[in-house]
């Protein structure tokens, strides 16, 4: 209960480095823009990353199941699936959370205590990690889809304009 506690206390500091690891992954310019404004729709993605990371963290730490933040997850995820960000640096965030949690612990406990703390912690934020790698490869797999089906509907039709389909193609 210490460290439920200690989480909930130190809430606001740690969803507000957690926002901040996701904004280092973009370049320059981009991270500026979604770390300003506030505002859902002048800078919905950092809107987006900044809302569903206090609700993934509230569940974290109120001990609910991780599948709770699937749709929190989700979310985030598939804004990064579009921008075509490579798995490991989609999802680096999630693995980052421990290290904030770590650094904040450090602070107020010492070394041996924070291991013994960071245990089950830890252990909550791998699951969260490994729902989030299946969300995001589901995210990829969708584009994919898409763009083959786009590049169907286009080559077909293309070849109906040349008339190089017989008629029960067309048809079909």
């Amino acid at each position: 209960m210490e460290l439920q506690k200690f989480l909930t206390d130190n809430q606001h500091a740690i969803c507000a480095q957690w926002a901040e690891a996701i904004i280092k992954t973009y370049p320059e310019e981009g991270a500026k823009f979604f770390s300003g404004s506030s505002n859902e729709f002048a800078n919905p993605v950092g809107h987006t990353f900044r809302c569903n990371i206090e609700r993934i963290y509230k569940v974290l730490i109120s001990d609910g199941d991780v599948a709770e933040c699937s749709t929190d997850l989700d979310g985030i995820l598939r804004i990064r699936a579009v921008q075509g960000f490579v798995p490991s640096v989609a999802l680096c965030f999630i693995p980052a959370l421990k290290e904030i949690v770590r650094r904040q612990l450090a602070k107020n406990y010492p070394e041996d205590q924070v291991d013994a703390l960071m245990h089950d912690w830890s252990l909550r934020v791998d699951r969260l990690t490994m729902t989030g790698f299946d969300l995001y490869m589901n995210c990829r797999e969708l584009l994919w889809k898409q763009k083959a089906n786009q590049l169907y509907s286009r080559t077909h039709k293309l070849l109906e304009k040349a008339n190089l389909l017989k008629d029960e193609e067309v048809a079909g």
